[in-house]
């Protein structure tokens, strides 16, 4: 029997004998939250947190009750937001530049814990939006190329990954969040040639409501104050804490190895040659080779592949290997 959790090799190149035992561990396999992810803590992250059910209004009473919660916001998103009786019920809580650090991620799990013991929810009208401080990308403007490009190339396994535990996307995901590849006013393999200068990512000709919304991004300019960030926007609605943090080590990760050494260019443009884009029914479906190369190339270690795998494959989903 294998120990994965601490498997030192690929697991895009397992046996099949060995990649049905994975199968069937992960099964029962449980996310944890962590203390921390073994991320530099010169990177920024923030997600929005949206809801439903609970009335605005006391979400707000509850947070201002501690002094460590005055720069988180909670407000209103006409997504999710409705009145009853003039009240506001539903909404989003927002906090500011968090980093890899153990006491961002208790206050992450604390406002959680506060939003359930208000009753509130997630329903199919929720999201969850996570903006990544652009200062991840250095000063090369390739790694923004690099970055779009593995995307496109795992996009359809990485929209499955960010629905979290549900099976499919919110019904208007696209609307809010559309694929990248369907942008239908470029081709997608023309998309590098509109980041000639580090200025072009602002003015890509995608409106914010795609997947990726690079509309946030300012050039090289480094400070969290302005909201210098990349967002990613397609992650279904969750306040599951092992959920949310799952989601955004992976984000953080995939844009962290378009940066390293181990980025494999000539595979990428390969794959990225090579793409068809699929419908969006299609981002149901479970490709497992293409999700063990995916985790492969961006993680260097097993446990965060297993806890990739474990968010992309939906609970009781039966996997057939050919």
């Amino acid at each position: 029997m294998k120990d994965f959790l601490n498997y030192k090799g690929y697991l895009s190149k397992l046996s099949k004998s060995d990649l049905k035992e994975l199968l069937i561990k992960l099964k029962t396999y449980q996310l944890r939250y962590r203390q921390s992810l073994g991320i530099d803590e010169h990177y920024s992250f923030a997600p929005e947190i949206e809801f439903e059910q609970a009335l605005l209004y006391y979400v707000l009473k509850e947070l201002s009750k501690d002094l460590a919660y005055k720069e988180w916001q909670v407000k209103e998103d006409k997504s999710c937001c409705y009145k009853i009786d003039g009240f506001i019920v539903g909404g989003e809580v927002v906090p500011p530049a968090l980093h890899d650090v153990p006491t961002d991620w208790q206050n992450l799990s604390n406002i959680l814990k506060v939003l359930k013991q208000l009753k509130a929810k997630t329903t199919n009208k929720t999201s969850l939006h996570v903006h990544i401080g652009s200062q991840i990308f250095g000063d090369d403007i390739k790694n923004i190329i690099n970055f779009i490009k593995v995307w496109c190339v795992f996009e359809h396994i990485i929209f499955k990954f960010s629905y979290g535990e549900d099976y499919a996307a919110r019904p208007d995901i696209i609307y809010f969040a559309k694929p990248i590849s369907y942008a239908t006013n470029l081709k997608v393999r023309k998309i590098p040639d509109y980041f000639s200068t580090i200025g072009m990512p602002r003015s890509l000709s995608y409106d914010r409501r795609y997947a990726v919304n690079l509309k946030n991004y300012y050039d090289l300019i480094t400070f969290e104050e302005l909201g210098n960030t990349i967002e990613i926007r397609c992650a279904n609605g969750t306040l599951k804490r092992h959920i949310i943090q799952n989601t955004i080590n992976f984000y953080l990760k995939l844009m962290l190895y378009v940066t390293s050494p181990n980025f494999d260019e000539q595979l990428i443009d390969r794959l990225f040659n090579r793409l068809k884009v699929k419908e969006l029914a299609d981002f149901n479906k479970t490709y497992l080779k293409g999700a063990l190369i995916l985790v492969d190339l961006i993680f260097d270690n097993s446990l965060d592949k297993i806890n990739f795998l474990k968010q992309y494959i939906k609970k009781d989903e039966i996997i057939s290997l050919k």
